[in-house]
């Protein structure tokens, strides 16, 4: 193998007779006296006297050709393999052309592979290209896993790991993949690594996938990991455990929150917003007061002759209102409501436009006496957090929990560092979440609707230095706000074919144009991890999740399943009616056993489920069918 055509101080090309080049594997270039770490990131085969393998754009070009033929290759009667290599460090001057090129040993790539201190590393998958490495007798184990939870067998390799320690200086976690790339899987195999760490994480879980009871269905050792989680995660779904306590508010946050509702808001919506409210309101009290006065707006001239007939002294609830007798308390407050706010500059429309949004969030079940205390505590004792709800209801509680926290978080720091230190403790923590392109999208002009991305943009911005960290998966980086994707330091890219999606991660990964070439034929699990903690582009497969997603059955063997299981509760009936019935039926009994069946199992039983569930008990050997002479048909009797 040698260096030929053109090179540079980052990349090169190598030839050989030998073998075809492997797609990602390690090479050492002999330059000298030094040696030169460099990876495979295209391959070529080229036999010029064969027409379809005419030269043509690819790895050969005239410089190449010229030396091939300078180095004793005879491009034009041989074939020979291509491979455009990539040096793993910047260099100062160009690889030499010529130098010879060899395969690279366990030794030459464990610096660069595997992190000093793995106890405190997410273990994420095994690294595509190092198969064929010979792994110390003491690390053998280690490196050998699970690469997908449908294929059978073990992925041999070294292992990726991605060093948790190191997220002080470069935070956050992008994960990119189209449907069924396995962007879910990854996300899954994340947090699995933080509840192992027993670090503290706040879990959005839009789909309601994200749970760990459920093992990996597979007979393999490393799946026990799954045991390391047990105690560590904890469901919360809002309106049941979990909520937003009013009384705990500030002005700023009611606002937050009724923003966050729906688009559309305005400057006159604020301004009612924030008037209305007082300092320990409930929101029984707060609402009160705003239909109070929505009301009133909306009859302001009878309000107007209330307050004139009130200042001559006159009983107006009495007088006036005749239709509101025995409710002259409840009216005279929503006078003196109108009569404070009267002047306020509150539009009628504007009142009512927040009623709405108010009247949302009761419908949601976000406002309890529960509040966030559970998550806090939660998080106190280093456990994962997983929030599921109702989507736009996750969006909104997301809104205001993550901010809440976030403060808590920022507090506590800043108290040690500017002031007395008298801030209660909290600890650090990561924020995770599926179709993170909902919550921080990009801004969409004057319909732009996105109450929680100033949020997810001040803790991609300022995060790392408080300690909290974003792992956001998307579909779509594309989607995703620039301030935020920007600062994701990992990003771990799946198979993705939207154009605009592929143009986004080649303006902000290092991915080059070969790897962002293949990421529309990846499979799935496969993945280049594009980190700043390594320094590189990595290609990972990523590993078996030792619990996997209440969801991961295909919906074909779930049908399946279900046709097989219709009409097997008659079972027990069908056996009662056969032995009162001299141990057999026949089609002329058939009716009367769908009644009999009927009454046993409670429920509707038509004459198809009854005929389907004879035919499978046939099937499968717990009854034979016989013909019948003498009622036609068939006999179905218990087999012996």
């Amino acid at each position: 193998m040698r260096l030929i055509g053109v090179t540079d101080q980052q990349r090169a090309k190598a030839a050989t007779r030998q073998r075809p080049f492997r797609i990602n594997e390690f090479l050492i270039v002999e330059d000298g006296a030094a040696e030169i770490l460099v990876e495979v990131v295209a391959t070529q085969a080229l036999n010029p006297l064969l027409p379809e393998s005419a030269r043509g754009p690819g790895l050969i070009d005239e410089a190449t050709l010229s030396t091939l033929q300078a180095l004793g290759y005879s491009p034009r009667g041989e074939t020979f393999y291509l491979a455009e290599v990539r040096a793993t460090t910047e260099l100062s001057y160009p690889m030499t052309v010529g130098a010879k090129v060899r395969p690279a040993v366990f030794d030459e790539v464990r610096d660069l592979l595997v992190p000093s201190n793995t106890a405190r590393a997410a273990f994420l998958g095994v690294v595509r290209g190092t198969e064929d490495f010979a792994v110390p007798p003491e690390l053998e184990s280690a490196y050998r896993y699970l690469s997908r939870e449908d294929i059978a067998g073990v992925c041999q390799g070294v292992t990726f790991y991605l060093d948790w320690l190191q997220f002080s200086q470069y935070p956050h976690i992008g994960i990119f993949g189209g449907s069924g790339s396995g962007k879910s899987f990854a996300l899954r195999v994340l947090t699995e690594e933080l509840m192992r760490q027993g670090f503290p994480a706040l879990v959005f879980d839009p789909h309601f996938e994200l749970s760990f009871e459920q093992p990996l269905v597979l007979d393999d050792p490393f799946i026990a990991g799954k045991e390391r989680l047990t105690g560590r995660w904890a469901v919360f779904t809002i309106g049941q455990n979990v909520n937003i306590k009013f009384e705990e508010l500030s002005r700023a946050e009611v606002v937050a929150l009724l923003r966050a509702v729906m688009d559309g808001w305005s400057e006159q919506m604020e301004h009612a917003a924030r008037v209305l409210w007082r300092p320990g309101d409930s929101f029984d009290t707060y609402r009160w007061r705003l239909a109070g006065l929505a009301e009133a707006l909306s009859q302001k001239n009878r309000y107007e002759r209330a307050l004139e007939a009130a200042d001559r002294g006159e009983d107006v609830a009495a007088r006036l209102y005749p239709e509101d007798y025995g409710q002259q308390e409840e009216f005279k407050g929503r006078l003196a409501n109108y009569k404070e706010y009267r002047d306020s500059g509150i539009a009628e429309a504007s009142a009512y436009a927040v009623l709405r949004r108010l009247n949302y969030l009761a419908q949601g079940s976000l406002f309890g006496p529960r509040g966030t205390e559970v998550l806090e505590e939660t998080l106190k004792q280093g456990k994962t957090c997983v929030v599921r709800g109702e989507s736009r209801n996750l969006g909104i509680f997301a809104t205001h929990a993550v901010r809440k926290l976030f403060g808590f978080r920022r507090r506590y720091r800043d108290g040690l560092q500017y002031g007395s230190g008298r801030e209660p403790f909290f600890p650090p923590f990561f924020v995770v979440t599926d179709e993170a392109h909902n919550l921080a999208p990009k801004p969409r002009g004057e319909k732009d609707f996105a109450p929680a991305r100033p949020v997810m943009r001040e803790i991609a911005q300022e995060g790392r230095k408080y300690g909290v960290f974003l792992i956001l998966a998307t579909q779509r980086p594309a989607l995703l706000d620039d301030t935020v994707n920007a600062q994701l330091n990992t990003k771990i890219i799946l198979r993705t074919v939207r154009a605009q999606d592929l143009d986004a991660i080649s303006r902000e990964t290092d991915l080059g144009p070969h790897e962002v070439a293949r990421l529309p034929y990846l499979s799935s699990g496969n993945a280049f991890v594009s980190s700043a903690i390594i320094g590189r582009t990595a290609p990972i497969t990523v590993r078996a999740s030792w619990t996997r997603s209440p969801h991961g059955e295909s919906p074909f063997s779930e049908w399946e399943r279900y046709l097989s299981s219709v009409g097997e509760d008659l079972w027990p009936a069908v056996r009662a009616f056969m032995s009162a019935n001299k141990g057999f039926i026949t089609e002329v009994d058939l009716a009367a056993c769908q009644n009999y069946c009927q009454e046993k199992v409670d429920r509707r039983v038509t004459e198809a489920e009854l005929r389907k569930a004879l035919a499978r008990w046939v099937e499968d050997g717990r009854l034979e069918a016989r013909p019948s002479r003498a009622f036609g048909g068939l006999r179905w009797l218990v087999k012996e």
